[in-house]
């Protein structure tokens, strides 16, 4: 099977390049208009490395450190670097957002004053980097505004980069307490459920590796106050292999079949799963059904409802094993809220089993300005479970960190938005919650950064997943039924992982039929118990949550299943034959042939005559065949007619289930009756005759 990544997600990640007018920008960079450039010009991006201190008193100055770069295209003249700004605060996360995004129009050019220029190289040649150093004076924070957000701008030539000044001179509000919930969650990999081999294993030592995606969130946030939504795959890693073949010969065989790859592969999951349980003592923890499965997906097909029911149960045994966990928190994907979706999750779940679902603040229906529909950020819906809508700016803000290396303009686009929420509701005790992006790839070090950052600004306390539930207040001001889609307001990244449902009900289907036939052939292979559970486990993932991300991926793994669905449909199978039966009664023969690599056991032949003059007298036997063999299989019968009889040839498991391919053979039946006995006497007569008449011939001669 052959990894591929999301190309959408590679493209942002990619160096920066000129697209018709616009730049797009990498390091610390989102793209920013530019002026259209031929091709032959210098490609000059601006990266912002940080600005100390993050927050502006107003007693001492911001330094703001970073680097310019020509990307390519010709040398660069690049006279002076300017740092620019307004003194004003911007009004509104709208504001914000736009800023934030490189709209620089929301702020009046007259506005914007120099607050310091660097020189730049006289001659900046393709590759090069120019570091500058610029400040913006304590000054510019004494605005007679008791906190917010001043926009800045680094500007080198024609390009510029926004970034936020973060000012507080006063204490006029209540604070903001801020929770967050990070989800721990396997990449939309399709190479980590491919067939056993040295591909899936270098799926896993990526994903699993020290400075792997997962590995980093866990090492950004283990000294932050963050829940660990954890999909449980992370915490039951297969059962350990034996070292020595066991002397028992069913198991021995079954342990000659595991390849070195397959026995590394569970070495490596066992010892992750045994560090990361060193991590959980003493922190938040939260654990999804098995796989992090796709409640869209489940919801619109009950045939999924008793699938998701065991991967509801295998995640609270996870659960039940961590102390102190919870498992009773649902976290659709697409971030749909609403009345009857919460009572419909409620429903799948089981009475009893759920206290929060977690969902998206734009699926509440928020309008551009970013206000928040009420002021904590959570109610109760039906049944008393908690609906917890996680604010999208924020949250969402961190998908920045996979162009900003350092983390620092991340930093400073949350304490702004932050700042801007504030001052929606100053007077009145808050929560926000912080969801961070299922798909979010960062460096270590920048999403510390910038979590850090905020958390320890001075209008943010510090709060906890579990007290937002517990506190949530009464009343249902959730909209009665989900929107088509979430509605993110302007200037607000998108998660990939609300994007559209990846597992349709079509490729549903394809699951449901694939299993059914490998289910069935699984009866009978020799590793029938080791397959059925590797294709099981196929199946569960194929639920998850993180195909949305990357629905190539999920064709990948949704093709190989349909591949081994077909191979185990077609795989055993009867051979039509035109068969000669001289007699009145005997053996039929039939064939049956397996084309699997292992073998079949206790194979259930099945014949049935579709006239009534040919019959069977009894069913054979169960048949064994051997791997890429065939087996004949006799059948006692006897014929009442002469003529074509067709015979439908059926397979079965053990337990009756049909497996293989049936196939008709036709009977051409000769019975033999007292004309048989006169027609060979007459012809052992006539050869008498011949040779007496040979002999006599022999004679005269």
């Amino acid at each position: 099977m052959t990894s591929r990544r999301n190309p959408i997600r590679a493209f942002l990640r990619a160096p920066a390049r000129v697209i018709g007018p616009a730049l797009v920008v990498a390091g610390a960079t989102a793209w920013v208009p530019a002026p259209a450039t031929a091709a032959s010009e210098a490609q000059i991006v601006i990266t912002i490395n940080s600005l100390a201190p993050a927050v502006a008193t107003g007693n001492e100055d911001v330094e703001v450190a970073g680097t310019v770069t020509n990307r390519g295209g010709a040398d660069a003249d690049i006279p002076e670097i300017t740092l620019q700004g307004a003194d004003t605060p911007l009004a509104g996360r709208a504001a914000v957002a736009a800023w934030a995004s490189g709209t620089t129009s929301g702020v009046p050019q007259a506005s914007l004053r120099t607050y310091d220029t660097a020189a730049g190289p006289d001659r900046l040649s393709e590759g090069e980097s120019h570091g500058f150093r610029l400040t913006l004076p304590k000054a510019a924070a004494r605005t007679t505004a008791a906190y917010g957000a001043l926009p800045l701008l680094v500007r080198a030539g024609d390009t510029v980069r926004t970034t936020f000044a973060a000012v507080h001179n006063r204490k006029e509000y209540e604070q903001l307490r801020v929770a967050v919930v990070t989800p721990v969650t396997l990449d939309p990999e399709p190479g980590l459920f491919e067939s056993y081999g040295a591909g899936r294993l270098a799926s896993w030592r990526t994903e699993l590796a020290d400075d792997g995606r997962i590995n980093r969130l866990l090492d950004a946030t283990k000294d932050l106050p963050v829940t660990w939504a954890f999909d449980p795959t992370l915490l039951a890693p297969p059962e350990a292999i034996a070292q020595e073949r066991p002397t028992d010969p069913e198991a021995g065989t079954a342990w000659d079949r595991i390849g070195p790859e397959q026995r590394e592969e569970t070495a490596l999951r066992i010892a992750f799963d045994a560090a990361l349980r060193d991590r959980l003592p003493g922190r938040s923890v939260a654990v999804l059904p098995y796989a992090d499965p796709d409640l869209a997906a489940v919801l619109a097909d009950p045939g999924l409802t008793d699938r998701f029911a065991a991967l509801r149960a295998k995640g609270e045994a996870v659960a039940d094993g961590i102390p102190g966990a919870r498992s009773d928190i649902a976290w659709p994907a697409d971030g749909l809220l609403a009345t009857s979706r919460v009572a419909a999750i409620t429903e799948l779940y089981g009475e009893g089993r759920l206290d929060a679902v977690i969902g998206s603040e734009a699926a509440l229906g928020v309008d551009n300005t970013l206000a928040a529909p009420h002021p904590g950020g959570a109610d109760r819906a039906g049944a008393g479970v908690a609906a917890l809508a996680y604010d999208d700016g924020l949250s969402n803000a961190l998908l920045d960190l996979e162009s900003d290396p350092s983390g620092a303009i991340t930093t400073q686009r949350l304490l702004a938005d932050s700042l801007a929420a504030l001052a929606e509701y100053p007077g009145t005790p808050r929560s926000l919650l912080i969801a961070t992006p299922r798909t979010l790839d960062a460096r270590p070090g920048a999403l510390h950064r910038a979590l850090s950052g905020l958390l320890d600004a001075p209008w943010i306390t510090r709060g906890d997943l579990d007290d937002l539930i517990d506190e949530a207040p009464g009343g249902t001001p959730l909209p009665a039924d989900p929107a088509a889609e979430l509605a993110l307001p302007s200037g607000i990244p998108a998660d990939p992982s609300t994007e559209r449902l990846a597992l349709t009900a079509s490729r549903a289907r394809t699951v449901a039929s694939a299993l059914k036939a490998i289910d069935a052939t699984s009866q009978v292979r020799d590793d029938g118990a080791v397959n059925g559970v590797f294709w099981d486990e196929v199946a569960d993932q194929l639920l998850s949550s993180r195909w949305r991300a990357d629905r190539g991926a999920l064709r990948i793994v949704l093709g190989e299943l349909r591949d081994a669905g077909i191979q185990a449909d077609t795989a055993v199978a009867v051979v039509p034959e035109r068969i000669n039966f001289f007699a009145d009664s005997g053996l039929l023969q039939v064939t049956v042939t397996n084309d699997l690599d292992v073998p079949v056991r206790q194979v259930r032949v099945h014949l049935t005559p579709l006239a009534p003059s040919f019959r069977l007298t009894e069913m054979p036997e169960p048949v064994d065949i051997g791997a890429h063999s065939r087996a004949t299989v006799r059948v006692p019968a006897t014929a009442l007619a002469a003529g074509t009889v067709p015979v439908k040839v059926s397979l079965y498991s053990p337990q009756g289930q049909h497996i293989g391919v049936d196939n008709t053979v036709q009977v051409r039946a000769y019975p033999t009756g007292s004309w048989f006995y006169w027609v060979i006497g007459a012809v052992a007569a006539a050869l008498v005759a011949a040779g007496v008449l040979r002999s006599r011939r022999r004679r005269k001669a």
